[in-house]
């Protein structure tokens, strides 16, 4: 019999109601994560207090800092969120069918940004993966996906770990961290199935990838090298949607979601859509 895995309960961090809560990240103190169905960008201080919220003009999949504003990858297409809250499309965006949308992205090690596209019913073979260079430039990296999602790099910027969804598997690339170019793509681990969906994730200054699953009330930290998992923080609500660590490294916040559950399942996971919190062994 397998020995259970080390928990640790996250904690209430930012009460929100957040349809699909995504993406979390960190910038100037403040942490930021997206509304995808609410067209949001969102935000709250060291305290998970003063929240602030962004609308954007359509479905907002990712974002990260870029320059004085924010690159957000919408509905729309991907484009930059100036400082006084306008939003212009990149001349190089993907134009997306209406049936499609965008999820999922952050930042490289080099400041690249990377988001996915998929469509809202995950039609098979209909999702791909982008770059936007640092002069705004765009290149499809990958095509024939169905949810891209989970992004992250290892510390020394030689691997991309990526998954999507469906496939319930991590994948990893050898990353060229001057070009950004990825090449050598193979199956790093499969994950289980009863964890729930793999979703959004991170990499830790150990080389542990921490993965929140949708529709497993948790996220769980895997050594890449083997595929074992090595520990999990679980939520007070199922739809774990991403995760990412804190300015210290030694905090996990982890996003939600609440647009599937029922009014019944609502009433007894009042947190859903909400941030959470969990303090890691160092």
């Amino acid at each position: 019999m397998s020995m259970p895995l080390p928990t640790i309960d996250a904690q209430l961090f930012c009460r929100a109601e957040c349809i699909v809560g995504e993406g979390p990240f960190w910038h100037d103190g403040r942490l930021y994560w997206v509304d995808i169905l609410g067209s949001s960008l969102l935000s709250c201080d060291q305290r998970g207090s003063d929240i602030a919220i962004r609308p954007v003009p359509s479905h907002l999949g990712a974002a990260a800092p870029w320059g004085g504003g924010f690159i957000a990858a919408t509905q729309q297409g991907v484009g930059i969120i100036s400082v006084a809250g306008d939003f212009t499309l990149l001349r190089e965006s993907p134009i997306l069918a209406a049936n499609r949308r965008c999820n999922d992205g952050k930042l490289d090690p080099a400041g690249r940004f990377w988001f996915g596209t998929n469509d809202y019913e995950f039609e098979p073979g209909a999702g791909a993966l982008y770059r936007v260079s640092r002069d705004g430039s765009v290149k499809e990296i990958a095509t024939g996906l169905i949810l891209p999602n989970g992004l992250a790099w290892d510390r020394g910027g030689e691997l991309f770990y990526f998954i999507d969804t469906f496939t319930h598997r991590v994948d990893v690339f050898d990353f060229d961290l001057a070009s950004g170019d990825v090449a050598n793509g193979r199956v790093a681990f499969e994950v289980p199935r009863e964890f729930g969906l793999p979703d959004g994730m991170t990499c830790d200054r150990h080389g542990r990838l921490w993965i929140a699953f949708w529709g497993g009330s948790r996220v769980v930290a895997f050594d890449p090298a083997s595929g074992r998992p090595v520990g999990q923080v679980r939520a007070p609500t199922r739809l774990t949607s991403s995760c990412c660590l804190g300015p210290d490294e030694s905090t996990l916040y982890i996003t939600s979601a609440r647009n599937t559950l029922s009014p019944e399942v609502l009433r007894q996971e009042p947190l859903a859509g909400s941030v959470f919190r969990a303090e890691l062994p160092l």
